[in-house]
């Protein structure tokens, strides 16, 4: 016979819940090991039967043991209840038998964005349908548990409701209406419906046929009411015990009276189980063992004074003092912004692991923070386990197959295409170094810059209009590679740009080429599939394909944001690999766990507790009329989580005072601790006994800080360019590092990825169409000589008049601007006559080292009325001013007119130049201008001028001595200047424009 223990006891939040449990356990049950294996114990969570594993573990040192049967209460044992039934009376076994197997989640959510599209609520397409029907199968698992039938949604009054929430109403006849249908014709049913059954289900065999084996519940607040159903039923069996968490003593009555009104109250959920389970306070036993205390008596008692009801909060003018040892282990750490909290988190963990078997634990619902400590402990080489553990989408598997449907969708575009080709998994049947190498060589070929055709074809276009290219040709090799991709991607590609095709044909054909693309050389399989998230991922395609048919036609476009929101909320839990002393629990599993060091993150007001929210598919009143739990019960449930984590051992309570630099504000119950320990001149201490807040200030900062001087690159004279073009002359005196760079290192700017064609791409083509034009009509001009110009414009332009900031901007300034030309050809010709367009030439210049060339290529010379010579220089940019072509500054048309005097021109005599000019093309108002160069000295005298003081230039780059030095002249910094960041000019420049 049993001893009579007490039926329903409450393990103080001071002690750990699992040692007190354990130890318990193994007084009452531990004598007969054989006993002790009779014993079934009902959890919250799995991994609060883990923990309690862990505990007996701890209280016998290991030695063996057979345990208690373990289980979570949602999870009814179905198979052993329908055993025990068959043997039973009553009709358990015919409840369990008759009962429908529960509906995959995936397969519902698919079902309910079907339905919800053929009413006509998804107005984004099949994938936004899906992600309501997300926040739906959530209602539906609400109303399910509070035990309430979807059929009384028409007895609310939709008159008494806004017309928009009367809408929703209707729409939510589905629920009512049209899902029992779908449900009945699956022959399934929903999985809360089912676990409520279920749970029901053994409250009514144990009803009927109680064991006289010892049951007990543990840790549960009955939030739910089957749960509460069954508790009550475990206390009345011969043998059950139910054992709650935490429950408050230090409430007076008056108080405790108001709990129960108040949802918001940490001791809400536990009150109400009391008045369900027909019992008072003073009913329930306390069960506690000294050695498994974790803290004094007085925090819990503390913490109760500062939660009481707001109602009773007067009775804080009368409570005594509490003593310093209430908070004599606990910290509170405001931090800057989330990610210095992060850090900050970090290192009390890793500072936690310099003691021999010391546990550390952070507890937060906010999955945000646990993503950045988790991140921040990776820098000491530490994984640490996070309960929640990581969303599908966001694992590596998860992101490879979103970069993969991207693609897709994007038409290969360079960015969508190499962002999934340069995945880790990517490889193609190749080493994974082999395949890296050709994307990149692919990324250099056609990627950078205006973006090629689109789609595969349209790549493989643009690398066939390469391979003849004579300054770096497309090997075949390369050619080779991508048309290996191009037939992988063949039938995804053709389904993906079709406008519906049928679901499991698209799915089929995007599994395939992504277990293509990501098997390497070395192995038979795809490592897409390898570990815990591949299995998880595999997983997850597998029942998406078993539930493909739910869906006959499928919009691919839609794909990529229809599979983010189904992988969304999968959570994957690694086994292996973390640290056997850190965690990372949300406030459930510290509900009933303990460690050395509990932080608890993310006390915000929004975070922890979080807001109460709205519900999308009913207000508060009609939450309220169908009588669901309004949103304010989990914050009560929420405090309840915290009371619990709040008598831990050694205590960090931390918050970030910014997030994204607006301020927030504390947790409500951090803002009433404060309140109460104010009026007793009391503080928490703010971490000045620690330094680990000025550990993360220096975490990332260097020990000292030392600017760079100006780079000042010495090569040797026989390394340094005896070769460049006139336009780069003026880059030389201004920027010499720049020249260094280029023509020494060998160093080319990137252009960026499908790059929108730029100034420098306009002032090209506009050159290009200008030069067909002359070169055509060198003489007389045709009565349509501005359609063939436009006409010519458009050769030049090319494929880049697809792009629609060309055409609409572009385009439209360019037929202004051949409207202008024309009209100035006409009158020019009556009396200048062009001699050479595009024309290139080049002198040797002899120099102390060797001989130097001096290379350019004139837009255009002409001869005018008096016999001399004029250079033209197209501008559709800026010019440079008179100023700077006086001074020798923007030496290019002057140095142009020296390489004349020299019969640097082919074809152009050595003849006197008369005028220096800028035709400046702007296509604006007015479209073109002629413009002197100069003005006050003569064309020959800047010629001299500026190819002296060139000859000057590359005698002194011919010393050894003479450095290539970045922007020499801060006050002549030049237009452009690509190398700006290679010299890193904003590092040791500070202050240089005031001096």
């Amino acid at each position: 016979m049993e001893p009579d223990y007490p039926k329903v006891s409450s393990i103080p939040p001071e002690y750990s819940f699992v040692d007190v449990l354990a130890k318990e356990l193994l007084r009452r049950h531990g004598a007969n090991l054989q006993e002790l294996s009779t014993v079934t114990i009902l959890t919250t969570t799995r991994r609060a039967a883990r923990a309690l594993q862990n505990a007996f573990l701890r209280e016998t040192a290991g030695r063996p043991l057979m345990l208690p049967r373990m289980r979570p209460l949602g999870d009814v044992e179905e198979d052993e209840l329908l055993l025990e039934a068959e043997m039973g009376v009553g009709g358990t076994a015919e409840t369990i038998l008759t009962l429908p197997p529960a509906i995959d989640p995936l397969r519902r959510q698919l079902l309910l964005g079907r339905l919800i599209l053929a009413r006509g609520r998804g107005e984004g397409g099949i994938a936004q349908a899906v992600g309501l029907a997300k926040e739906l199968s959530l209602l539906l698992d609400q109303v399910q548990t509070e035990g309430l039938d979807l059929r009384n949604l028409k007895d609310l009054v939709p008159a008494e409701y806004a017309a928009h929430w009367q809408i929703t109403l209707e729409f939510l006849e589905i629920l009512s209406d049209a899902w029992p249908a779908i449900l009945a014709e699956e022959g399934s049913i929903d999985p809360a419906a089912r676990r409520d059954l279920l749970l029901r289900a053994q409250s009514e065999y144990w009803r009927t046929s109680p064991t006289d084996a010892p049951v007990y519940a543990v840790g549960s607040t009955g939030s739910i009411p089957a749960t509460a159903e069954l508790l009550k039923t475990v206390a009345g069996l011969p043998n059950g015990y139910v054992i709650l968490p935490g429950l408050d003593r230090h409430l007076d009555p008056r108080s405790w009276e108001e709990v129960s009104n108040d949802p918001t109250h940490a001791q809400h959920g536990l009150a109400r189980l009391l008045e369900k389970l027909g019992i008072s306070r003073e009913d329930v036993v306390d069960l506690h063992h000294e050695d498994c205390r974790s803290c004094p008596d007085a925090r819990a008692a503390l913490l109760a004074e500062a939660l009481r009801p707001a109602s009773t909060t007067d009775r804080w003018q009368e409570a005594a003092p509490p003593p310093e040892r209430a908070i004599s282990d606990v910290r509170r750490l405001d931090c800057l912004d989330p990610q210095a909290e992060a850090q900050t988190i970090a290192l009390l963990l890793r500072e936690a692991l310099e003691t021999d078997t010391k546990t550390a634990v952070l507890i937060t619902p906010d999955r945000d923070l646990s993503r950045r400590v988790s991140a921040e402990l990776l820098r000491w080489g530490v994984q640490v386990d996070d309960s929640a553990g990581i969303s599908l989408n966001q694992s590596p598997p998860g992101v490879y197959l979103r970069l993969l449907a991207r693609l897709f969708a994007d038409f290969a575009d360079p960015v969508s295409l190499l962002a999934a080709l340069k995945h880790p998994f990517a490889s193609l049947g190749q080493a994974p170094e082999d395949f890296r190498r050709q994307l990149r060589a692919l990324e250099l070929a056609v990627l950078r810059g205006p973006a090629p055709a689109a789609g595969f074809e349209g790549i493989a276009r643009a690398l066939a209009s390469k391979t003849d290219d004579a300054k770096d040709p497309v090997p075949e090799e390369l050619m080779a590679w991508f048309a290996r991709l191009q037939v992988q991607a063949a039938e995804l590609e053709a389904l993906s740009q079709a406008t519906n095709v049928a679901f499991g044909d698209f799915l089929t054909a995007f599994v395939r080429f992504a277990e293509v693309l990501s098997t390497p050389a070395d192995r038979d399989g795809a490592t897409l599939w390898e570990g815990p998230f591949g299995e998880a991922a595999a997983g997850f395609i597998s029942e998406l394909l078993r539930a493909s048919d739910v869906m006959d036609s499928f919009t691919p476009s839609a794909w990529p944001e229809l599979l983010d929101n189904l992988m969304t909320g999968r959570m994957v839990r690694p086994k292996y690999g973390q640290h056997p002393r850190l965690q990372i629990w949300g406030p459930i599993e510290g509900r009933v766990q303990r460690a050395d060091l509990v932080v608890l993150g993310g006390l915000n007001e929004g975070s922890w507790p979080s807001d109460a929210g709205s519900d999308p598919w009913m207000s508060r009143p009609m939450r309220r009329d169908f009588r669901l739990p309004l949103p304010e019960q989990r914050i009560g449930l929420s405090a309840h989580d915290f009371q619990q984590a709040f008598c831990a051992r050694e205590l960090v309570l931390t918050r970030a005072e910014k997030i994204d630099g607006t301020p927030t504000v504390p947790s409500r119950w951090l803002l009433r601790l404060e309140t109460v320990l104010k009026k007793f001149g009391m503080r928490l201490d703010a971490g000045t006994s620690s330094p680990i807040q000025s550990w993360q200030r220096q975490l990332d900062q260097p020990r000292a800080y030392q600017p760079c001087p100006a780079p000042r690159p010495t090569p040797p004279v026989s390394a340094r360019p005896r070769r460049l073009s006139v336009t780069r002359i003026e880059k030389w005196m201004k920027d010499p590092y720049s020249i260094f760079a280029e023509s020494i290192l060998k160093l080319r700017p990137l252009a960026e990825l499908a790059e929108d064609p730029g100034a420098a791409e306009k002032g090209i083509f506009i050159h290009a169409a200008l030069e067909e034009f002359i070169r055509t009509y060198p003489d007389h001009l045709p009565a349509d000589a501005e359609a063939r110009l436009l006409e010519f414009g458009r050769l030049a332009f090319g494929d880049i008049l697809s792009y629609p900031a060309v055409w609409a901007f572009w385009w439209p300034r360019f037929v202004r601007i051949a409207r202008w030309f024309v009209a100035f050809e006409r009158d020019r010709r009556q009396s200048f006559t062009t001699l050479k367009v595009e024309a290139y030439g080049k002198i040797d210049i002899p120099a102390p080292h060797a001989t130097f060339t001096l290379s350019g290529t004139a837009d255009r010379i002409d001869r005018g009325p008096d016999g001399g010579l004029v250079v033209i220089d197209y501008k559709t940019g800026g010019l440079p001013s008179v100023r700077e072509v006086e001074t020798g500054m923007a030496p290019q048309l002057a140095l142009e007119a020296a390489m004349i005097a020299r019969n640097g021109f082919a074809g152009v005599p050595a003849d006197l130049v008369s005028a220096l000019s800028y035709i400046r093309l702007s296509g604006a108002d007015p479209a073109g201008f002629l413009r002197s160069a100069g003005k006050e000295t003569p064309p020959m005298d800047l010629a001299a001028a500026a190819f002296e003081g060139l000859q000057r230039l590359i005698t002194l780059f011919d010393k050894q001595a003479t450095p290539y030095l970045s922007r020499p002249r801060p006050d002549l910094p030049g237009r452009f200047n690509d190398y700006e960041h290679l010299a890193r000019v904003k590092e040791w420049s500070s202050g240089e424009a005031s001096e």
